[in-house]
């Protein structure tokens, strides 16, 4: 008896001990639970789309425009980030996009030069489509409705243009050379004495060169003979 008495007891004095314990945890564990379902939900949420930067490095590996298109059709956008009407264009193509081809990509001509020599880029903003191993100029206007029906179909109605190869790194490397030899020329025109001088040492060295090749030796003049003096005889 004494024993469910006690035990009655501490049973009556643990249970308020233990009703204000939870009373005390059920605001954080709801808080926690809370904020779990919050991240939870940010993290299914889809990151804002972003164009595919593309350079002279990487556009021909990425997109194979010129070389087959196996990597999908692609739609490029020509900016400049000093340009408005570029960041206006830059946000209609994102939203004109979907999550199927075309994949929208961006090529800053400050950065890529070679690019756009390739594909004769001379504005901004400018629009190109790469599908169908053919390359389709957009010449609408630079908003979302417009931009998205030429993405959708639109493209149909232009004329496809056979995309330009890549230069290769002999063309690039004649090209170079060609550019340090007019850069020359055009500083030894400004300097003609200088010009003069190396243009005379080159003649003497191949002067030189040429004589030996053919075994000469140059001219030298011969002194005349002296006279031996003439002894006269004593009478």
């Amino acid at each position: 008896m004494k024993r469910d008495v006690l035990w009655r007891r501490r049973r009556v004095t643990w249970l308020p001990l233990l009703l204000l314990l939870l009373l005390v945890l059920l605001p954080v564990l709801l808080v926690s639970a809370i904020e779990s379902a919050d991240i939870g939900e940010f993290e299914e949420e889809e990151a804002p789309r972003q164009l595919v930067p593309l350079t002279d490095r990487n556009f021909e590996h990425d997109t194979q425009a010129a070389t087959g298109q196996t990597t999908g059709s692609w739609v490029v956008l020509f900016t400049d980030l000093r340009c408005d009407k570029c960041k206006d264009a830059e946000q209609a193509l994102l939203k004109a996009s979907t999550e199927q081809q075309p994949i929208p990509a961006q090529v800053n001509v400050l950065d890529s030069p070679k690019t756009c020599k390739r594909f004769l880029v001379s504005h901004v903003p400018e629009l190109r489509l790469f599908r169908d191993r053919l390359m389709y100029t957009y010449k609408g206007a630079w908003n979302t409705a417009a931009i998205s029906a030429f993405i959708q179909g639109s493209w149909k109605d232009g004329v496809g243009e056979v995309v330009p190869a890549e230069d290769s790194s002999i063309f690039e490397y004649f090209e170079g050379l060609s550019k340090s030899w007019q850069a020359s020329l055009e500083y030894f025109s400004r300097r003609p004495g200088l010009l003069a001088g190396i243009g005379a040492i080159l003649a003497t060295g191949a002067y030189k060169v040429t004589l030996r090749v053919l075994g000469l030796r140059p001219s030298k003049q011969r002194k005349a003979p002296r006279g031996r003096p003439v002894r006269r005889r004593a009478d």
